[in-house]
């Protein structure tokens, strides 16, 4: 089975799994993961979702060597582009899509900053 291959099997998976779990939110939450594991295979090299804080900056989009003052921006950039509120008035399946990217969001600059302040 080639990386294609794989990678629309990782979409159907995540789709169907999805679907049985949260319904329709579920659905659209597993085609995102299916399709991020479509377009990244290494994601599911060393783990799930690698290993380091290598993802963490990709999830802020921002270079591996980018200082404290880029980072910062990178989150600012994001944070107003996935808050929830928003998407207060959209489809319920937005919403969750934003609660959880702003989660992710939240979480690497947590990382990344706490690590820069440790070293």
């Amino acid at each position: 089975m080639d990386k294609k291959e794989k990678g629309k099997l990782h979409k159907v998976l995540g789709a169907g799994i999805g679907w049985v779990m949260g319904g329709p939110v579920g659905a659209a939450l597993g085609l995102l993961v299916g399709h991020t594991l479509q377009n990244n295979p290494e994601l599911l090299e060393g783990g799930l979702l690698g290993t380091g804080s290598k993802q963490y900056y990709d999830v802020l989009q921002v270079p591996y060597d980018a200082g404290s003052q880029e980072i910062k921006t990178a989150y600012k950039r994001l944070a107003q582009k996935y808050h929830p509120d928003r998407f207060a008035d959209t489809d319920p399946a937005i919403q969750e899509l934003a609660k959880g990217k702003m989660a992710e969001v939240n979480e690497a600059y947590a990382e990344i900053m706490e690590r820069m302040k440790d070293g």
